[in-house]
């Protein structure tokens, strides 16, 4: 890949939303090593909260992948097999929320919290380029990309902020973040947005490119084009 920057592990990321993709997202990323904090402007699976009651619009084995499968059951500590959800309200009862109580992710969804604002961090001023004894040139290392500062609004009306290195948006179609810079721009990923106009609304298709975009948001990070905890376990 050789792409200019690279953001290892323990590198901040923030996750704005906490549906199906978002908490998947900061799942992988916890997996890696990264230090993520999901924020969500309402409550964990709140898209699909009105449809709670409808069945499960993809086979139950559909709906999960074999990382959220493991720290269920981890979660869990017993051998015995779990119960896939059927419905959607299951979905977000028996799966989505236990996920972010495991190890992985607890303590790191902010719930209640709208992000109005995302700003690029000043970045420090840098010390002019030494010269490589060696050559006798300047070492031309390229400067760092700035950190994001996202502003949100509490439900209790108090306004915070977070500095991280890295945004994944899963919001899905738009979002009504005011960004002082424009995109596309280092380290700012967005999920569920690539995928071509269909008249036909296939949420498993669209969760399965949801998760492959996140194995190329990590992949590029880390500039390892081979980066994929999903192959492994693939049958």
């Amino acid at each position: 890949m050789n792409h200019p920057f690279v953001l290892e592990p323990p590198g901040s990321i923030a996750v704005i939303g906490a549906g199906p993709l978002g908490i998947e997202a900061a799942l992988y990323g916890r997996y890696l090593g990264y230090d993520v904090t999901v924020i969500e402007a309402h409550r964990v699976g709140y898209s699909m909260y009105q449809r709670r009651e409808e069945p499960l619009p993809m086979m139950p084995d559909r709906c999960l992948t074999p990382l959220a499968i493991s720290a269920l059951n981890a979660q869990r500590g017993d051998n015995a097999p779990m119960t896939l959800p059927v419905t959607i309200g299951q979905w977000i009862n028996n799966a989505l929320l236990p996920l972010t109580q495991s190890d992985l992710l607890s303590d790191r969804v902010r719930e209640g919290c709208v992000v109005t604002a995302m700003d690029w961090v000043p970045v420090p001023e840098q010390p002019s380029n030494e010269t490589n004894e060696e050559t006798g040139e300047e070492d031309d290392d390229e400067e760092p990309p700035p950190d994001f500062r996202l502003t949100f609004k509490r439900d209790d009306g108090t306004t915070e902020t977070l500095d991280v290195e890295a945004v994944i948006v899963a919001t899905g179609e738009s979002d009504e973040i005011s960004r002082s810079f424009s995109l596309p721009a280092v380290f700012h990923f967005e999920l569920g947005r690539s995928g071509a106009p269909s008249a036909k609304v296939d949420p498993e298709r669209d969760l399965h490119v949801g998760w492959k975009e996140i194995v190329q948001i990590y992949s590029q990070l880390a500039d390892r084009e081979q980066l994929d905890l999903y192959r492994p376990l693939r049958g």
